[in-house]
């Protein structure tokens, strides 16, 4: 009775493997100031040896394969500023410019980097260079969804099967 191991759930912002969450976040905020996949020459990524073990897949083929994609999962980040469902369909894992983006990240492991946080650095064609160090991902125990953040992810998932009308009712 003194620990409640419900109290520890968290709710995941994004559809693939929770060790991507962070380079996701990051990507997403790189777009956040401003970026555009057009202003990329390279992405850097550095993550714990187990983000490349379980999401290393640096070609995935379809919609499933990309969410084992730590690389898609930064182009989808700096694309959409998110990654949910619609952003691992098929038809978008394979667009060209989501593939030349995903040939654009370079991930290296640091495993002085915990498997929960990403350091991600962006070389732009003007010469700038960008840099987002995520600690704890958006979704995670130490940074939450808020509750837009929860409804806009329910909207995104319910809409298209009960109407928008009746998720709102559901909320």
């Amino acid at each position: 009775g003194q620990r409640f191991e419900i109290s520890f759930n968290t709710y995941k912002p994004f559809a693939c493997g929770i060790v991507i969450h962070p380079s996701i976040d990051a990507c997403a905020q790189l777009r956040a100031k401003g970026i555009t996949p057009a202003q990329v020459v390279k992405i850097e990524l550095r993550v714990h040896s187990l983000v490349l073990e379980l999401t290393g897949k640096k070609e995935p083929a379809d919609g499933l394969q990309a969410k084992f994609s730590v690389y898609h999962g930064c182009a989808a980040g700096l694309t959409f500023g998110q990654a949910g469902e619609d952003e691992f369909a098929d038809d978008i894992v394979t667009r060209e410019d989501m593939v030349a983006l995903r040939r654009k990240v370079q991930a290296v492991v640091d495993d002085s980097i915990d498997e929960a946080s990403a350091d991600v650095t962006a070389t732009l064609t003007d010469g700038r260079v960008e840099h987002v160090f995520v600690k704890h991902a958006i979704g995670s125990l130490e940074n939450p969804m808020s509750d837009a953040q929860l409804e806009g992810k329910f909207h995104s998932l319910c809409d298209r099967v009960l109407g928008a009308t009746q998720a709102q009712t559901l909320i």
